[in-house]
């Protein structure tokens, strides 16, 4: 995605607004949106809602974004500062491996964050390139209540449907989504 302002990407620390989203630094990521918005001779109170978007949406080089770290550690009030702001589009953005904020939610056992990314349009049967649903990814960690949260919105694909049905999965101490 490109940033819709004058200067180049790599101006904007992108590696900072994901370490303030990552550990619930809010008022630092408020600050450093600020400030950038300010540096760009814009005013931060009055910016146009897609500049905010692109920034948002700015990745690390893995893809991972704010929204996804936000979600990973489960930092509710980072992702209700930043959710209003996404389209649902933005919201199911996949990582260089595929994973979607609600990937990382699920793995880590977020439930508040699920709900949340849910009712803002969060596909739970987005697979990443492992195969792996949300669903499918909060059962092999044996997050139960978040299982149960993403099969009250899930849908299968007809593939899925065919071989098995979410709650058929292995277990595994793997990490990643």
């Amino acid at each position: 995605m490109t940033v819709p302002y004058s200067t180049s990407p790599s101006e904007f620390d992108v590696d900072e607004l994901v370490t303030c989203a990552r550990y619930g630094e809010l008022d630092d990521l408020k600050a450093l949106i600020s400030s950038y918005l300010t540096s760009q001779g814009q005013d931060p109170s009055s910016t146009n809602p897609a500049t905010l978007r692109a920034l948002y949406t700015s990745a690390l080089p893995n893809g991972n974004t704010a929204l996804h770290m936000a979600a990973a550690n489960g930092e509710i009030e980072v992702l209700q500062y930043l959710l209003p702001q996404l389209t649902v589009g933005d919201v199911n953005i996949g990582n260089s491996d595929g994973s979607t904020a609600l990937h990382w939610a699920a793995l880590n056992g977020k439930l508040d964050c699920v709900e949340l990314l849910l009712s803002c349009g969060a596909v739970a049967t987005i697979k990443n390139e492992q195969g792996r649903s949300p669903v499918t990814v909060a059962e092999q960690q044996g997050h139960l209540e978040v299982v149960n949260a993403l099969l009250k919105s899930y849908e299968p694909d007809e593939e899925e449907a065919d071989e098995s049905t979410p709650q058929e999965g292995s277990a595994s101490t793997e990490a990643d989504p």
